[in-house]
């Protein structure tokens, strides 16, 4: 920006009973009539709001922000700074601005040069969609002031037009995001005395309404922002207007294709406007949208269609599976209404349900526009004539669900995908085709605002009152009408919600409500809502326990602390069953559970026999009698990491920031000879023990010298570990610990701990029976950590008496508070952070530790469902967690105190109150002083408000850098090792062959279900970006992936194994398994030797990736064959009959294989990492 202010001017003392001196009108008359301009005016009182000050200088020009900056000793130094979108206008009027009779002092702050106006002025806006790649179908027409802006500071395209209507003339504003659009995605055509551009979105944009004359709810500043109003419908011109309020539902429910919606904005994705041929600022506009990859090279000329005249057949009478999958084709814009014609529906309806189903999943898997469905259509049913299709099965303890995103203009319904079951689901597992997920968000799957985000306010109604209606009046599609049932509470923090179907049976939302438990005792609508959510936790269910089994025993208590809070007990012998369900090599000491009403921890007590569980008052939160034992997780060793938060921490209670750098530089050092060290890539694969098995996995390839042969996949894997790793030490500080652990928590019961006193046993991860005690000073701190007393320093001792606890953290029972309860707040349901490297505990100056009692809950005598959904939208409409935390994280740099600051002390118990807003129903009330204005680098935020951070995270960010994205490296004479090829391997070619086909069917739609780039990364789980609607956080996408592989690897890992199960059941028995490696090597032929380009050329191989590690374990890695060696690609492999069983002659020591994955442990145990 150009700087024309006046340094040597004194706010204070400038007399106020003249007007600003004639060299402030000189100055301001010299900026260009177009330039935004910022002024500077002070000696305000302190009862001046931002609003009025809007109000005064209004006349002189159109103002977009009006900030005050109040000085807390002098009010006379009180500073206001008002942008305006250009030059003011009648400047000697504007030099006479006063307030009482007193004239404000003024200065120029800043001007900013357009520098090449990119504001279009367009004299016509078109909205619509493409019919064909050129052609452009009209369905909505603007002339009245429409003017087209590219923002770089804010990077999206902004349009503004007007709309008559009966009563009033409304200004509208449209947004586009750059991230929502993809490259290359703007059209420029010359048509002779005019120019038109084409936009052609992702998603569709954020429609505003402009409402002047609104006052700011917040005293020190105003925006543009706080006169906007979000709109999900334009009514018709000339139409009568109608505002629309808090809470406001309609009697209809949604439906993809509403009748009573004036525009179909959500479906608009393609934008046309059309301006005077020669217009300079259309030159600055796309030279600007050229720069940032949006301008197209190649721009085809686009006949225009009106789409009012096409005529569009209604949709005929359709099974419920083949309607559903149609609307979500047309939902994602796959297929649009004016492709769907007589012909398309006649071949759709005479199609079995089944195959049609299968076609319209497929178009919408693909993610691929289909310019013409009739052809297509009649190519699957060609294609399909012979084949006999059966209905697909989920693995168990799964199944198929449907989910739904509502945004503010449209639904998006998403083909049904494997999810891990629940008790409801599990219970009704006859209906579970009549569940639906529904998620609600904002355009381009962004989160929903809350009212406290700058300019939200009420801005919001219309997207509040569109959630409201869909709780309410619930969402109609094909025939079927989904009623709101409940949410779960990580549902709820992504505002999300399960509906469901009732069918007229007997079965309705009412009527499983009223199964799911008894939650009349409770007054609080929010803790109603957090306790029914509890059934819908994703669990396996594991025992089927008798009433006799489970007792309640007392909590731990003392001065009204509660040391037991949220943990129980369980015997031995069920814990093992437990490890043995979920085929653990080992028994865990510890799980987190759900059974009947309680959840928490159980920790096994060797002191209890049979199925026995103790369950604590603590633990239980509502009554049914329900005696499955479900499991969400288990304990087990993890790999102890710093991140952002943890540092803030560190950094301001002493740890020098050498020691966080020192480890950040030996973690950068290792990554960067991973690849080409083949003990330090054991070792990190060891220290980052990946929860998808891929790990042990990578390690045995290691081992058994594919890597030293250059094999092409494990070296794909390995380097999207380490760009993954490096990725996350970026963008957030997530830096290895080697003397640390995260483990999960559970208390002394046998009060051998003193007070401060833990007792930590972790297990070696490459031998699981050897285990170590950690004794010495530790620290303790669990995320989230906003608080400098969240970490606590203790002192782990050696106690025999514990000595079957291990892998977890055992806390004392004794002292004034117990160490979780000072951790953030937390209990024992959870993990944390066990640090004992001293280079880091030994700099701790310990802080007091925060007071996280609860607010008192807001209650109602007589919980309603209805006041459920109103609680649903009022924490949409009042969610401020992530944003108290990015302020916190914003000030925590800026502030010289750090997190010591007391305003980041505010913050971290205003974090604390938004954690416990789902169940106290009382939301964080954000003071707007405490926001952050400017924010590190290291945040990523828009380059205008950002600065250059000097703290050791601004450092971390800018040392480890943006590294390359990832791209495999798919040999074109691929490596195959012949020695792998052992004798009748030829005669399950043609198995493989089939097999493969439809593995790579399956892992190129599971691509595209979740938008992972690459088979490398779904396989590994190292994914390093989606494209995918959703508001979860990344790790919990990244664990639906591995999950959702995970049963695809299975299913084939069985394929490839089932025919050869003995009478045992699911074990290979010794006289079998060379027939087995002989299949096994017929897998990794097909894809090594068949390679084409643009298949999947190898994940599928690595299914029995064990199988083949054995095969390479008889040949030392001196006795491989190098590819110069190995037969070529393009040579045929001969195919054979399969000899019979008794007639093959081979010789192998004992190996037993599994029906299922070889377990981590198991791995590790069997093989030698010495």
């Amino acid at each position: 920006m150009a700087a024309v202010s006046q340094p040597q001017r004194n706010r204070s003392r400038r007399p106020k009973s003249v007007p600003p001196n004639a060299q402030f009108v000189e100055n301001l008359l010299r900026i260009d009539v177009s330039s935004k301009v910022v002024l500077s005016v002070w000696g305000l009182d302190d009862s001046v709001t931002a609003t009025e000050l809007k109000k005064l200088f209004d006349p002189f020009g159109r103002i977009w922000d009006i900030t005050i900056e109040k000085n807390q000793q002098y009010a006379s130094r009180n500073v206001a700074y008002i942008k305006f979108e250009k030059r003011p206008d009648n400047i000697t009027g504007l030099s006479q601005v006063s307030i009482g009779g007193t004239f404000l002092c003024m200065d120029i702050e800043e001007s900013t040069p357009t520098n090449g106006n990119s504001k279009v002025r367009a004299t016509k806006l078109e909205l619509g969609v493409k019919q064909s790649k050129t052609e452009f179908c009209s369905e909505f027409i603007a002339r009245d002031n429409v003017f087209v802006e590219l923002l770089e500071s804010k990077r999206f395209i902004r349009i503004k037009f007007e709309r008559k209507f009966q009563d009033t003339l409304v200004e509208y504003q449209i947004e586009s995001k750059f991230h929502d659009m993809m490259q290359h995605c703007i059209d420029k055509e010359d048509l002779g005395d005019r120019t038109a551009v084409t936009i052609h979105l992702k998603y569709p944009p954020s429609y505003w309404r402009y409402c002047p004359g609104v006052d700011s709810p917040d005293p020190l500043r105003w925006t543009m922002g706080s006169c906007l109003r979000r709109v999900v419908d334009i009514y018709p011109e000339g139409s009568k207007f109608v505002r629309p309020k808090s809470l406001q539902s309609t009697p209809e429910p949604l439906e993809p294709n509403p009748a009573n919606m004036s525009s179909k904005l959500g479906k608009w994705i393609v934008i046309r406007f059309e301006t005077p041929k020669g217009n300079k600022s259309l030159v600055s506009f796309l030279k600007k949208a050229k720069s940032y990859y949006l301008l197209s090279d190649n721009s085809p000329q686009i006949r225009v269609l009106d789409g009012s005249l096409i005529h569009r057949p209604p949709i005929p009478l359709l099974p419920f599976e083949v309607r559903y999958n149609l609307e979500a084709a047309l939902s994602f814009n796959y297929l649009v209404e004016y492709d769907l014609t007589e012909r398309f529906f006649e071949v759709l309806t005479r199609l079995d349900p089944l195959k049609a189903s299968l076609i319209l999943e497929q178009i919408v898997t693909d993610r691929n526009r289909v310019w013409n469905p009739t052809k297509l259509l009649l190519q699957e049913e060609a294609r399909l004539a012979k084949n006999t299709l059966r209905p697909r099965e989920p693995p168990p303890q799964c199944v198929f669900l449907r989910k739904v995103f509502v945004t503010p203009t449209t639904m998006y319904l998403q083909t049904p995908s494997v999810e891990t079951s629940n008790r409801i689901i599990r219970h009704y597992l006859s209906l579970s085709d009549y569940f639906l997920r529904v998620e609600f968000s904002d355009e381009g799957s962004n989160k929903i605002r809350s009212k406290d985000s700058p300019g939200s306010s009420s801005t919001q109604n219309a997207i509040y009152n569109r959630i409201f209606n869909a709780l309410t009046n619930g969402i109609k599609i094909g025939d079927r009408h989904y009623e709101f049932l409940a949410f779960s509470a990580s549902q709820l923090r992504e505002n999300a919600a399960w509906f469901f179907c009732p069918q007229g049976g007997p079965h309705t939302a009412d009527s499983i409500r009223e199964w799911m438990g008894d939650f009349s005792h409770i007054k609080s609508i929010a803790k109603f809502g957090a306790r029914m959510g509890q059934c819908f936790s994703s669990t396996r269910a594991i025992a089927n326990l008798s009433k006799d089994d489970v007792r309640i025993i007392s909590d731990i208590e003392r001065d009204g602390q509660c040391f037991t809070d949220g943990c129980g007990k369980l015997s031995p012998k069920l814990a093992h069953m437990i490890g043995k369900q979920l085929e653990k090599d080992g028994t865990p000491a510890a799980f987190q559970i759900r059974l009947g009403g309680s959840k928490g921890v159980l920790a096994v007590s060797p002191y209890l026999h049979g199925n026995q569980v103790q369950i604590r008052p603590s633990m239980k939160k509502f009554h049914v009698d329900h005696y499955v034992l479900e499991v969400i997780k288990t304990s087990a060793f993890t790999s102890s990491y710093l991140n952002r938060q943890i540092i803030i921490l560190l950094s301001a209670l002493g740890v020098p920031d050498k020691v966080i750098l020192d480890l950040k530089n030996a973690m950068v050092r290792d990554l960067d000879r991973l690849e080409h060290d083949e003990e330090l890539a054991k070792q990190m694969l060891i220290q980052n023990w990946h929860e998808g098995g891929v790990s042990s996995m990578m390690t045995s390839m290691i081992v058994h010298g594919f890597l030293q042969r250059r094999d092409p996949f494990i070296k794909n894997l390995l380097t999207l570990f380490k760009l993954q790793m490096l990725e996350e030490l970026s963008k957030k500080a997530r830096i290895y610990v080697p003397q640390g652990a995260y483990l999960l928590g559970v208390p002394d019961e046998t009060g051998s701990l003193g007070e401060d006193e833990i007792f930590v046993q972790v297990s070696s991860v490459d031998n699981f029976a050897t285990r170590r005690v950690i004794e010495g000073k530790c620290a303790v701190v669990r995320c989230p950590c906003f608080h400098p007393g969240d970490v606590r320093v203790v002192k782990a001792v050696n106690r025999p008496e514990l000595k079957h606890l291990y892998d977890v953290v055992v806390f004392s029972t004794k002292g004034h508070r117990s160490i979780p309860s000072m951790c953030s707040g937390g209990d024992l349901d959870g993990d944390g952070n066990v640090l004992w490297d001293p280079d880091i505990v030994n700099n701790i100056k310990e802080h007091p530790p925060m007071d996280y009692s609860s607010r008192e809950p807001m209650t109602n005598n007589n919980v309603t469902i209805r006041d459920i959904k109103k609680f649903f939208v009022q924490y949409a409409v009042s969610n401020n967690l992530g944003m108290i935390a990015h302020a916190h994280l914003a000030l925590s740099d800026q502030l010289e105190e750090g997190p010591l600051h007391g305003k980041c002390l505010r913050l971290a118990q205003l974090h604390s109150d938004a954690v416990d807003f789902p169940k106290s129903g009382k939301p964080a009330e954000m003071n707007p002083e405490l926001r952050a204005k400017k924010y590190p680098d290291f945040m990523e935020k828009s380059p205008d408000t950002t600065y250059k951070s000097k703290r050791v995270l601004g450092r971390i960010y800018r040392e480890c850098g943006k590294h390359e994205a990832f791209t495999p490296k798919n040999d074109d004479e691929s490596p195959l090792f012949k020695d792998l090829l052992i004798e009748g391997y030829q005669g399950y070619l043609a198995n493989a062959r089939e097999s493969k086909a439809q593995y790579d069917t399956e892992v190129k739609s599971l691509m595209n279900q979740y938008g992972v780039r690459s088979d490398f990364e779904l396989v590994s789980g190292f994914i390093m970006g989606v494209d995918i609607m959703t508001t979860k956080r990344e790790h919990d996408i990244r664990l639906a992936v591995v999950n959702a592989y995970s049963h695809i690897r299975r299913r084939y890992r069985t394929e490839l194994e089932q025919e050869f199960y003995g009478f045992e059941g699911r074990i290979v028995p010794p006289d079998k398994r060379p027939f087995l490696e002989m299949k096994a090597a017929a897998w990794y032929a097909v894809c090594y030797q068949d390679f084409q380009s643009g298949q999947q050329p190898y994940t599928f191989a690595w299914i029995a990736w064990d199988i083949l590690c054995k095969i390479a374990s008889r040949f030392p890695v001196t006795q491989f064959q190098h590819h110069e060696e190995q037969l070529g690609p393009h040579q045929p492999i001969q195919e054979s009959t399969p000899m019979p069983m008794d007639k093959r002659v081979y010789t192998m020591g004992p190996f037993k294989f599994l029906g299922h994955d070889v377990d981590d442990d198991q791995f590790l145990a069997a093989i030698n990492l010495q």
